[in-house]
C-alpha cells in the first residue's frame, strides 16, 4: 500500500521536477533515489508513483486522490504497478522475486501508458537478484519505468547504479526540516531535534527511545528507593526496551556520582557505586559481544542497583530516617 501523503517539505521541489518529467515524457527508464535513512525517500517515491497514475494531477504534479487511478492505488490494485519487495519471511530480495518482477514489467499495460516497477528497498537484493535485474535494465521494456530506492547505494553493484539516473534525495534546507521537527516533535529536547535536522524522520524512533528511557528511569528510581522489588521491576520492562537498560543505568550512575554521592560519600557508598559501575560496564560488554539473555541480565543489574541504593540510603540516614 502506498503512502498517500504529499512529499515532505524538503522534498517538494525535487518532487515537482521529477513529476514534471512524467508529464512531458522525459522521465528516466530507471530512477534511483538515494540518501540516508530518515530523509523521506519512500514518501517521495510513493508520491511519484501516485503522480504518474493520477488522471487529474495538480499544477505541482500532486495526485488528486479522487480519480480512478488514485482509487486503484489506494486499494493496492492498480494493474500496471509492480512492487518488488522481499518474499514473506525473507530479509533479502532473491533472484526468484526479481524474475517475477521483470516478467510482469514486460506485460502490456492495461489502463495506463506504461508499467512502473517500484522497488522501495533495492539495497536488499542479493547478488543473484541484482544480476537478474541488470538484464532487465540492459533491455528494458519499451513503456516501463523503474523507481528504485536505496539507503545504502554502495550495496548495489556498480553496473546497476550506472544504468540508473541517480537522485540524491537528501535534506538540502535544514531550516525546513527544523521547522517540521519543531511542529511534529516539540516534546523532544531541542538539542536532540537539532541533531536530527538532516534525517528528520528518525525523530519518531528517537521519540520512542525517549519514552522507553523515561519508563526505565521511573523503574530505577523506585528500585533505588526500595519501593519496588528489582526482579518484578525487570519483568515490567518491555522486551524492546531491555537493550537500553544498561545505557540508561549508566546515565543514572553518572547522575548519582555527580549529585548524591559526590564529595561527602562514605567509603561504603563509594564502594557500592564502584560495584554498580563495574557490574553495568560488564553488562554493556555482554550485550555488545554476545547473545546475552537480556531479561536475566536486567534482573541481575537491578538487584545490584537496589543493593547500591540500600547501602547509600543507610549511609545518608544512619539513624534509619527517610
Amino acid at each position: 500500500m502506498l503512502d498517500r501523503r504529499p512529499p515532505l517539505p524538503w522534498q517538494e521541489e525535487r518532487f515537482a521536477r521529477l513529476s514534471a518529467r512524467f508529464a512531458n515524457a522525459t522521465f528516466p527508464t530507471a530512477l534511483l533515489l538515494v540518501g540516508p535513512e530518515g530523509v523521506g525517500k519512500r514518501q517521495l517515491g510513493d508520491a511519484l508513483v501516485g503522480s504518474a497514475y493520477c488522471l487529474q494531477r495538480g499544477p505541482d504534479g500532486s495526485a488528486c486522490g479522487d480519480c480512478h487511478g488514485c482509487h486503484q492505488l489506494a486499494a493496492g490494485s492498480h494493474p500496471d504497478l509492480v512492487i518488488c519487495k522481499p518474499a514473506e519471511g525473507k530479509q533479502s530480495i532473491t533472484v526468484d522475486v526479481i524474475r517475477e518482477f521483470s516478467r510482469k514489467l514486460y506485460l502490456t499495460p492495461q489502463t495506463s501508458a506504461g508499467r512502473i516497477g517500484y522497488m522501495p528497498h533495492a539495497d536488499l537484493m542479493n547478488v543473484n537478484a541484482a544480476n537478474a535485474l541488470l538484464k532487465t535494465l540492459e533491455e528494458p521494456p519499451a513503456s516501463a519505468h523503474l523507481i528504485l530506492i536505496a539507503d545504502r547505494p554502495a550495496h548495489l553493484p556498480a553496473t546497476i547504479r550506472s544504468r540508473c539516473e541517480q537522485v540524491r534525495a537528501v535534506v538540502q534546507s535544514t531550516e525546513q526540516s527544523r521547522q517540521w521537527l519543531d511542529q511534529k516533535f516539540a516534546d523532544l529536547p531541542e538539542s536532540l531535534r537539532e541533531t536530527l535536522v538532516t534525517q528528520p524522520l528518525l525523530a519518531a524512533t528517537a521519540q520512542g527511545f525517549a519514552q522507553q528511557d523515561t519508563a526505565i528511569r521511573k523503574q530505577l528510581e523506585s528500585v533505588w528507593a526500595q519501593q519496588r522489588d528489582p526482579v518484578l521491576a525487570a519483568a515490567d520492562i518491555d522486551d524492546e526496551a531491555l537493550s537500553r537498560l544498561s545505557r540508561v543505568m549508566h546515565a543514572c550512575i553518572l547522575d548519582r556520582l555527580r549529585g548524591q554521592v559526590g564529595a561527602v560519600a562514605s567509603a561504603s557508598s563509594r564502594a557500592a557505586m564502584q560495584r554498580l559501575t563495574d557490574a553495568n560496564a560488564a553488562a554493556l560488554h555482554l550485550i555488545e559481544t554476545s547473545q546475552a539473555n537480556l531479561r536475566l541480565l536486567a534482573e541481575a543489574q537491578l538487584i545490584e542497583w537496589a543493593r547500591a541504593g540500600r547501602q547509600i540510603m543507610r549511609d545518608e540516614h544512619p539513624d534509619g530516617e527517610r
